[in-house]
């Protein structure tokens, strides 16, 4: 997510229950999440830890070269997430939603053929038993205690047919709902993670049959948010372009999911003790690089916050269990985390506050200050030893060697001149769009040394090499 994609930030339509959220909390203008793809940022949300320090990855890489970071960080049985230690403060914890924190492949699933209709018996068994193994194990490994509405990861990657590859918002909206009821009288955190904005384009959910869900076909959900003909009208009458239409219709049905949500906290009387945190796991543009990566993130808590509060500071989705755990009341001493709350720099600007961000993906890692980014990519020993200054040009920051012609994956070589330099720097006082690469300028010399020092300065406590930096 963009901030052109909500009211509050810099869209030029209004989202008005999620702008509503930061008009009467706080709205932060530097959220840099540590990785720009969902797998690797959710680990971070979920444990509060950079996501190199999963620990599957030790299974494929050596700690000794540069470790791949992609859809590759799973959490395993054994990892302390935020449900966790919520729940060892007493809470109950939900999660709805979109996990894609496991491996595809992973579990013994049905086979479920595309074209098979849904409401085939034999269909409809293994579509239920598929499901109910993915509640499981999500349950088991995350640390849950109620799980509901799960998409595995993308549905387009699930074991279901065709006629069930949607987006269902109205869905997961439900669950959460069915959480709150459920749990009104008891102290709770629900982490709801929507499957929007995403690929495939969501409009052509919202013109599909909206009981169709990864658990097959359901009824319960349909009345839990204004219904998909409501959103279409809505989102139709300015008469927009295709682009347009599929991106204001997929914000206004996450905007009533937010809506339903304060709703029924406001309808329970509970929504003055309740803290709200809403924010993406990665932006959109720049995707699967270190390059931008400013998203939106507002935190909401009536009677606590100054209303309508805006922060400039240098904030990263490892600091998300570290505000709700000290929201908690409950002092963070049983695990170990990277982020920091958020809560004192909330509750006083002036505080002393992180001066950079760390940022990791792929083989590419970065390193932010309000002033200027370093961009270091360093590839493991292997890969190294097939580039030279005259094919590097075709080796991605994944380390995969295109033919010529091709591009990366998200085709980043063409929004960002500096691809494949091995160092960048950007001077985003000038450059807030990272076009012009400066660490061969030797004005930038000394910036350049000082933000090459900031890095090493990460790398000595996370578990893996990172070339000269690890040195």
């Amino acid at each position: 997510m963009n901030f052109d994609d909500l009211g509050c930030y810099t869209a030029n339509f209004e989202t008005p229950n999620i702008d509503q959220l930061a008009k009467q909390g706080v709205k932060f203008t530097r959220y840099i999440p540590s990785t720009s793809l969902c797998s690797p940022s959710r680990y971070s949300v979920l444990t509060g830890r950079y996501a190199s320090r999963s620990d599957v990855l030790p299974r494929e890489y050596p700690y000794d070269e540069p470790v791949f970071i992609r859809w590759n960080t799973d959490i395993i049985q054994g990892d302390k997430t935020i449900a966790h230690l919520m729940k060892n403060r007493g809470y109950v914890t939900g999660f709805t939603g979109k996990w894609h924190n496991w491996a595809k492949g992973s579990l013994p699933l049905w086979h479920v053929p595309d074209h098979e209709d849904p409401e085939n018996p034999l269909m409809v068994q293994k579509i239920e038993k598929n499901y109910q193994l993915t509640l499981d194990t999500v349950k088991l490994t995350s640390g849950f205690d109620y799980v509901g509405a799960v998409y595995a990861t993308n549905f387009n990657w699930l074991p279901i047919t065709s006629k069930l590859m949607y987006h269902n918002q109205h869905w997961i909206t439900h669950h959460s709902l069915q959480f709150i009821e459920e749990n009104k009288d008891k102290p709770f955190f629900l982490y709801t993670a929507s499957t929007i904005p995403h690929a495939p384009a969501p409009i052509r959910s919202l013109k599909a049959d909206p009981r169709a869900t990864p658990a097959g076909y359901k009824t319960d959900h349909l009345n839990a948010q204004p219904s998909y003909e409501s959103i279409l009208e809505r989102a139709t009458k300015d008469g927009l372009n295709e682009k347009e239409l599929n991106k204001r219709a997929t914000m206004i049905w996450l905007d009533d999911a937010v809506g339903a949500i304060v709703d029924k906290l406001e309808k329970l009387g509970i929504r003055d003790n309740t803290l709200i945190i809403f924010a993406s796991d990665h932006q959109s543009y720049g995707k699967m690089t270190c390059n931008l990566g400013k998203a939106p993130f507002i935190i909401n808590w009536p009677g606590h916050f100054e209303e309508g509060e805006v922060i400039d500071e240098l904030i990263s989705n490892i600091d998300v269990v570290p505000t709700v755990l000290e929201a908690s009341g409950v002092p963070q001493t049983d695990v170990k985390l990277d982020g920091i709350s958020l809560l004192p720099l909330i509750n006083d600007t002036s505080t002393d506050w992180r001066s950079s961000l760390y940022m990791e993906v792929t083989y590419t890692r970065g390193v932010a200050t309000k002033d200027y980014k370093y961009i270091a990519t360093r590839f493991p020993s292997e890969i190294e030893d097939q580039i030279t200054s005259e094919n590097r040009h075709l080796f991605t920051q994944e380390g995969l060697k295109m033919k010529e012609g091709e591009g990366d994956r998200y085709n980043a070589f063409k929004k960002f001149p500096g691809y494949f330099d091995n160092d960048q720097l950007y001077d985003l006082r000038k450059d807030s769009l990272e076009q012009n690469n400066l660490a061969g300028d030797p004005e930038y010399a000394q910036v350049m040394t000082e933000m090459k020092a900031k890095l090493k300065a990460y790398s000595a406590d996370l578990p893996y090499a990172f070339g000269e930096f690890s040195e």
